[in-house]
């Protein structure tokens, strides 16, 4: 590759910096989502060297823009389909209209090449939520505290008593962090901007606003039992260390460290992971949980349009996440084995 296509290259990963992602309405793009679209336009222009016989390059695109054009660009897809699996052709895609973006930024282009281009479809994955016996399993966990790092120790060898302190007071807060996600549904990103004022508890319901849910909409939800419980001993454990239980407080936060400062999406996955893997469940996330919660509701006989209002999704959404797997379906079917008239 030339150093002219290099150049293209530096000027489009610089743009990205700089600007919107075709399908997001923000400035700016993450380093990885970089990092793979000069990748992705890398290889791009290897194949259209190997296939032209010539670099694409800046002069080229001055002299007839609509070099770059829909065939040549579905001539690739169809490369691609031959040897690597529909996710993956669709992320280069998006790519290539980046790529795009930045030409016709540049005045390059004027046309968009992209368009009506025939695209495989992307599998949807199986919804996923632990089974009974896993989520009895993980549940487990939250009974007695443990300690994922080896504790700081004194020079007489005794561990320090606020090591002990800290691992029960994260206990109660890490299984109300965990009881709400798994049985009210909320995203982690929403778990971690809720403050104190977002959630109501009473002695027979509970209520939890979601103030910045996706797509910035908001959503009220109602809390289950074993929620309430857990929420409730946290909010008193609170009380206790002072943290403050005023409204636009941060409703969890670090416990130790930068006491009382609000806990982010990281700390909460690795927390979840860390008990999963204490319970000896595997493959647990914040979202599985969420899973687990839309099964248990469809399970339980809540409709979908309820389920769907309290998990912030659409009604067909909303049926991709609480699909009956084979095992029910196989359990309806043999609701009918007698079913044969007389």
């Amino acid at each position: 590759m030339d150093t002219t296509q290099k150049s293209i290259l530096e000027a489009f990963e610089d743009h990205l910096h700089a600007s919107h992602l075709p399908s997001r309405i923000r400035a700016g793009a993450s380093e990885n989502t970089i990092r793979g679209y000069v990748y992705d336009m890398r290889e791009f222009l290897t194949w259209w060297e190997q296939t032209e016989g010539q670099p694409l390059t800046v002069a080229v695109l001055q002299r007839d823009p609509f070099v770059l054009n829909k065939k040549l660009i579905q001539d690739y897809i169809y490369y691609l389909e031959r040897r690597v699996g529909n996710a993956t052709v669709l992320r280069k895609v998006s790519s290539l209209r980046a790529f795009s973006k930045y030409l016709q930024a540049e005045k390059l282009i004027e046309h968009e090449p992209t368009n009506g281009l025939r695209l495989p479809e992307k599998a949807e994955p199986e919804p996923r939520g632990l089974s009974d016996s896993d989520r009895s399993r993980f549940e487990s966990a939250f009974q007695q505290p443990w300690l994922p790092r080896v504790p700081k120790r004194k020079r007489n060898g005794t561990v320090e008593k606020n090591v002990f302190e800290n691992a029960d007071h994260r206990l109660v807060r890490d299984r109300a962090i965990v009881f709400l996600m798994m049985y009210a549904g909320p995203r982690v990103d929403e778990t971690c901007n809720l403050n104190v004022g977002d959630i109501a508890l009473k002695e027979k319901s509970g209520s939890l606003h979601i103030r910045k849910g996706k797509g910035l909409r908001e959503r009220h939800t109602a809390i289950p039992l074993p929620a309430r419980k857990a929420m409730q001993a946290w909010l008193d454990l609170r009380d206790e260390l002072g943290v403050g239980n005023e409204k636009e407080k941060a409703l969890f936060v670090r416990v130790r460290g930068k006491h009382g400062e609000r806990l982010s999406v990281r700390a909460i996955q690795d927390m979840v992971s860390d008990a999963a893997k204490h319970a000896g469940v595997e493959d647990v996330t914040p979202h599985v949980l969420r899973h687990t919660c839309a099964f248990m509701l469809r399970t339980a006989g809540v409709d979908i349009e309820t389920r769907a209002k309290m998990l912030g999704h659409s009604v067909k959404t909303a049926s991709k996440y609480g699909a009956p797997g084979s095992n029910e379906i196989e359990k309806a079917a043999a609701l009918l084995d007698h079913a044969e008239a007389a």
